[in-house]
């Protein structure tokens, strides 16, 4: 047994709760965004500003409703175990609470080494095998855990897609960026790979003048 008390064992998970809580991702999304600098409470290059960051528990709390919604719909969900998604899901960025987030393009493989050295630090040694099985990204639940993760940025800000290129370009990434990142992990399913595809298309469209897919938010006038 690693704690020797419930007491012991309350103690950790409230030290793991709050770094959840208080840990902050590179930026906030992009909705979140639009409205406080459309306020003038910052600068719209500011992105060091903390206002702009959005708390780690915040992201782990989107994913599993996404993951449930789609899962009656893929392609493969006779052959994914939702609950065994749903905890690598669960612990798949827990190695930030100690390292802290960096922008997915400017991760380094050491970034993705430490990250990861940290989360088996965190996790009980029962919940390793699955950090590692969605780390070598082979099974079905790992696959569909990974594409979750992937998906859920872009599903989120797809109806922002102006605010959402501009955010793009001052970081020096591109829908092209995303495309070469990401489509991978998409590939294994037909639903996800075409979901996918299709929340590419609306930046795609705006991008060349063409009429959005999915309607913005009246805000989305960057």
């Amino acid at each position: 047994m690693l704690y020797m008390t419930t007491k012991e064992l309350i103690q950790d998970f409230l030290k793991l709760q709050n770094a959840y809580s208080f840990t902050k991702r590179a930026l906030v999304t992009a909705d979140r965004y639009t409205q406080i600098a459309l306020k003038g409470l910052v600068d719209k290059k500011d992105y060091d500003n903390e206002i702009l960051r959005e708390p780690l528990m915040e992201h782990i709390g989107h994913l599993p409703i996404l993951a449930a919604y789609f899962h009656p719909h893929i392609e493969h969900s006779d052959k994914v175990d939702l609950g065994r998604a749903l905890i690598m899901l669960s612990v798949h960025d827990i190695g930030e609470t100690d390292t802290g987030e960096v922008f997915a393009y400017h991760k380094t493989k050491q970034n993705n080494i430490d990250e990861y050295e940290a989360a088996l630090k965190v996790l009980h040694p029962s919940l390793h095998p699955y950090i590692n099985e969605y780390e070598t990204n082979e099974t079905f639940d790992a696959k569909y855990a990974k594409s979750i993760d992937v998906l859920a940025p872009n599903i989120h800000e797809v109806d922002m897609p102006k605010v959402t290129m501009e955010r793009f370009a001052l970081l020096n990434a591109s829908t092209q960026n995303v495309i070469d990142k990401k489509r991978k992990y998409m590939e294994w399913d037909s639903v996800m790979l075409e979901a996918f595809d299709l929340l590419m298309s609306q930046y795609q469209t705006i991008e060349s003048g063409g009429k959005p897919i999915f309607e913005p938010e009246p805000y989305d006038k960057i």
